[in-house]
């Protein structure tokens, strides 16, 4: 899976707990917020990557190993 693909699928992963945390509890809502910012986080680290392989390519550079062809799921 492209990056920017794991990205998207992490947004759509924080916007699935921002929607909890509306539906939470008081107790339950902090909870919930912060595991949409972890997630939000992610993405941000997929978007960046992804940006750095496109530098990397435009520049010539071997791309490392393994980056872009990644089998891990964010599930």
């Amino acid at each position: 899976m492209e990056m920017k693909a794991v990205a998207r699928e992490c947004e759509c992963r924080a916007a699935e707990f921002r929607e909890k945390a509306e539906e939470a509890s008081r107790s339950n809502r902090m909870f919930f917020l912060e595991l949409e910012q972890h997630w939000l986080h992610l993405a941000c680290i997929y978007y960046q990557t992804d940006r750095t392989l496109q530098a990397l390519r435009y520049l010539g550079t071997d791309e490392p190993e393994g980056l872009n062809a990644s089998g891990h799921s964010v599930h």
